[in-house]
């Protein structure tokens, strides 16, 4: 189990759903009151759940097909090389009865016993002695006990996983004392093992987490581990000694897409295509009355869980994960005080194993499954997925990419799309249809016949997620909000657009100008679609290309629209700042720029430091008053780096593009922990960026490197990411 991740919201009620035309109410039910669904035919090798053995009839009933089961090495061989446990697992029997039941039993194995561990080092996370020698050598105890352990449950036991997270370390918590390096040394020895006791096993890769290496700033654990296997003899011959790779995620069901999708472009980066399992999903009730918990710590609310459920299992089809299970069956004990359960130790379900028998029953022997939010192309871009990937580089969480949020996916002839609000207000959304018919179902399985409207289209109101429980960043929304599958007979191989917003911001005349909509400021003059699908065209192009390009300015985040929270405001989002239409300006000040570095960064300016010599084309003072705030910019840092500011203020529009100074240039600390001269003014944060202060011009391109010398923080972006959730437009087709 993954003891760090554990993620959860709190949503406030439950379902609320609404379809319009007739419109259709789902009345909210108490998680308690929640029924099991019937039994869910077991037809997809997709659905798991860990240790189902521990409740194998809801278990059937729910539609798993494989489950996970811990081998402790320890027990089979406590004392030395030649103990052989008879009962240091489950018996072979009671294996064979899973398979009976239709459940693949899949076995993680790990925990070194005492005496094959190494002298000095706790023996339970130890490498074992002698990884070194050949696999089959007889004093090579690792492979000794796998060709053993795997000739014994061979034909019951087919698939093993070595290891458990060995990811998770730091001083405090270290889940393997050994190197990566030694770890890939385990993984030879192990495959070789187990292949050559039964060539038909498959060897899983060990689970990780993505998470610990995130937060430590270390290169991703998959990333160092496959290099070093790569580096073994014989690697190229046994496809780098792993058969699939498997991901444990918790709490955000946004991590079911992301990781797997980070995890493959790392495979891919190595010549690498292997399958993917997320072997641990899950978050953790915060409201069960038998177990209750502090609403914080990452936890959800039970109908939250359900959520989750839905969610996670979609965005894993999405991503491609060859196998999909839940941590885990029944409750047990608890673990770090907290349950997993999806069934409670007196065989009570939570909701979430109502939802989990949906997302099986619903998206079982599916294909094509794509993930999509408003905002995104269809499908999203290789640039859009990268965006999103980059999303948490300043963040605890990745982060939703849009206020709407689904998966659509084939079921035989019918489509399948699985829809969900990510923002804090009610989302009105029309999906566009050639089926005359369609069934819309909830979460808990219920199921509502909608009706299409004269366009062609169907209509729901999805609930709103106030998941924001890591307190790290409560503006994060982890979970969204109660999540809806809609299926449509017929209709898998339609052309019919996604879904989008049905109350998409509509510009309107500002007060001042009623002649004028937002969109109608940006009419006339050239038109230039950028690679996020937005447009940028008439006097807001112009502006663009005036002031520094997409170096200043970034790439479009939005059409011209009203401001979300000054409807009287025309703007347009960039990457690097928020422009906004001002006509009662002269021509040439009606794009303004929002003074992002005062509003994100600081109100207030460091108090004024006196001039340090005359203006120079190196070094220009304002003094405080109604042209300035007491500060300079320069081409030298004050310890004499050439940090080049005041050229990069002058090329660019001086003041009407940034603001005056409001401190003298800084060292700062960046997102990606490099510390740099910075300075702040009330548009803008320069950042001098020495790597690229070199000779030469950049490959590709006939500009000299110095060019990306000084660059500006992206604050726009940060502006989106940091206030309420904005529903921006569609971009354009």
């Amino acid at each position: 189990m993954t003891h760090h991740r554990r993620r959860a919201l709190l949503i406030f009620g439950w379902l609320l759903l609404f379809v319009v035309g007739p419109a259709l109410q789902v009345a909210a039910q108490s998680p308690g009151d929640v029924p099991p669904r019937p039994a869910v035919p077991q037809s997809d090798p997709f659905f798991g759940i860990v240790q189902a053995i521990h409740d194998p009839e809801k278990a059937v009933a729910a539609g798993v097909r494989w489950e996970r089961l811990v081998v402790w090495w320890s027990a089979f061989q406590p004392s030395g090389p030649q103990d052989w446990n008879p009962g240091g697992w489950m018996a072979r029997t009671q294996l064979q009865e899973q398979k009976a039941r239709g459940i693949e039993p899949v076995g993680v194995i790990l925990n070194t016993p005492g005496w094959a561990g190494r002298p000095g080092i706790y023996a339970p996370i130890s490498p074992p002695q002698n990884l070194h020698l050949p696999f089959d050598h007889p004093e090579n105890y690792w492979g000794q006990f796998l060709m053993k352990l795997s000739a014994e449950y061979a034909g019951t036991v087919d698939t093993w996983i070595l290891w458990n997270e060995p990811d998770m370390y730091r001083e405090s918590y270290v889940n393997w004392q050994g190197t990566v390096e030694e770890f890939a040394q385990l993984q030879m020895v192990g495959y070789q093992a187990i292949k050559r006791a039964n060539p038909n096993a498959r060897v899983i890769l060990t689970g990780t987490t993505y998470w610990w290496d995130h937060e430590n700033k270390r290169a991703p654990y998959l990333d160092r581990l496959v290099t070093e296997l790569l580096k073994l003899p014989g690697a190229a011959q046994n496809g780098a000694y792993f058969d699939a790779v498997s991901i444990h995620q918790y709490s955000n069901p946004l991590n079911s897409y992301t990781v797997p999708v980070f995890n493959r472009r790392i495979l891919e980066s190595h010549g690498l295509n292997k399958p993917l399992w997320l072997v641990e999903s899950n978050t953790v009730p915060h409201d069960d009355p038998q177990h209750p918990l502090p609403r914080e710590g990452l936890r959800a609310s039970m109908g939250e869980q359900a959520s989750y459920m839905i969610q996670s299992v979609a965005l894993a089809r999405a991503a491609g994960v060859e196998r999909y299970s839940v941590y885990k069956m029944r409750d047990e004990g608890p673990e770090y005080e907290q349950y997993f359960g999806l069934v409670r130790n007196d065989g009570s379900p939570r909701p979430a194993y109502v939802a989990y028998q949906v997302a099986a029953q619903e998206m079982s022997n599916v294909r094509d499954a794509q993930y999509f939010w408003n905002g995104s192309a269809a499908p999203p871009t290789a640039g859009q997925i990268t965006a999103l990937l980059a999303s948490n580089s300043n963040r605890t969480q990745f982060v939703w990419p849009g206020a709407l949020n689904g998966v659509r996916m084939k079921r035989g002839n019918d489509r399948v799309t699985v829809l969900w609000n990510a923002s804090t207000v009610p989302l009105a959304v029309t999906i566009p249809s050639s089926a005359s018919q369609a069934t819309l179902v909830t979460k808990y399985g219920e199921r509502q016949a909608l009706v299409r409207q004269p366009d062609n289209s169907y209509q729901v109101t999805l609930a709103v997620a106030t998941n924001n429980t890591d307190s790290r960043d409560p503006q994060l929304i982890l979970v969204g909000g109660d999540p809806v599958i809609l299926v449509e007979p017929g209709a898998a191989n339609a052309p019919d657009p996604l879904p989008g917003l049905a109350n998409a911001p509509v510009p309107t005349p500002r007060p001042t100008d009623p002649a004028n909509s937002c969109s109608a400021t940006a009419a006339g003059g050239a038109t230039w679609l950028a690679p996020t699908g937005y447009t940028v065209s008439g006097p807001w192009l112009d502006f663009l290309r005036s002031h520094g390009d997409i170096d200043y300015v970034g790439l479009p985040r939005s059409p011209v629209m009203q401001d979300p929270l000054n409807p009287t405001q025309c703007v347009q989002y960039f990457q690097r700042l928020i422009l906004e239409w001002h006509p009662e300006n002269p021509p040439a000040y009606q794009i303004q720029r929002r003074l992002l570095g005062m509003e994100i960064i600081s109100q207030t300016s460091a108090p004024p430091s006196p001039p340090t010599g005359p203006n120079s084309k190196d070094y220009w003072y304002f003094p405080k008053g109604d042209n300035g705030l007491g500060h300079a910019v320069a081409n030298f840092a004050p310890d004499g780096t050439p940090i080049g500011f005041k050229s990069y203020f002058d090329r660019n529009g001086r003041e009407d593009s940034f603001g005056y100074p409001m401190e003298p240039p800084s060292l700062r600390v960046g997102s990606d922990g490099v510390e740099r001269w910075t300075q702040l003014y009330q548009a803008a944060l320069f950042e001098y960026h020495p790597e690229f202060d070199r000779d030469g011009v950049k490959p590709g391109t006939t500009l000299p490197w110095r060019g990306w010398r000084v660059q500006l923080r992206l604050l726009g972006d940060e502006y989106l990411e940091t206030r309420p959730p904005f529903i921006l437009p569609q971009p354009t087709p």
